[in-house]
């Protein structure tokens, strides 16, 4: 006869429902994905910089030797004997304070802006007062349209 009882040689253990491997591998795609990414920048940097030296245009001989470009700590170095420089408004409050002055004696000095068509400049202050005596210019009225004749109002037929 056929033994139907038979004991299990270790008791059941359920799972945590992890799959530790699948992580495993997700990790080792994202690092080899990650490494190929950097390798393809840098060698596009490369093959950027060999077009770009490449390319140069042929200098004149008596032209100063500009050297190779290259990128330390953010900053161009071009290998030249003198860098060069950025012309910078040092001077800027001075510059701006000279623009105001300038715009204040327009603002209160007469002049001409078009001598030959007799247009002047006025001081604002007898600009304002101009304008109060003699008031903001007017478009003359538009003559009132006759009153629309009124129709007969249609009876509805029956």
């Amino acid at each position: 006869m056929a033994d139907i009882k038979h004991a299990p040689a270790a008791p059941p253990v359920e799972g945590d429902g992890v799959n530790y491997s699948g992580i495993g591998w997700f990790i080792v795609v994202l690092v080899g994905t990650t490494l190929a990414c950097q390798l393809l920048v840098w060698g596009l940097f490369k093959v950027m910089a060999w077009r770009s030296d490449k390319a140069e245009p042929q200098r004149a001989t008596m032209a100063a030797d500009l050297g190779r470009r290259e990128l330390a700590s953010g900053r161009m170095i071009t290998g030249a004997t003198t860098e060069p420089t950025v012309p910078l408004l040092v001077g800027e409050p001075t510059v701006l304070k000279a623009y105001r002055d300038a715009e204040d004696a327009q603002l209160k000095a007469y002049g001409w802006v078009d001598k030959g068509a007799a247009t002047v400049r006025l001081p604002i202050e007898r600009a304002k007062d101009l304008l109060i005596e003699r008031g903001l210019p007017t478009r003359a009225a538009a003559p009132e349209a006759p009153p629309a004749p009124k129709q007969a109002a249609a009876e509805p037929k029956k």
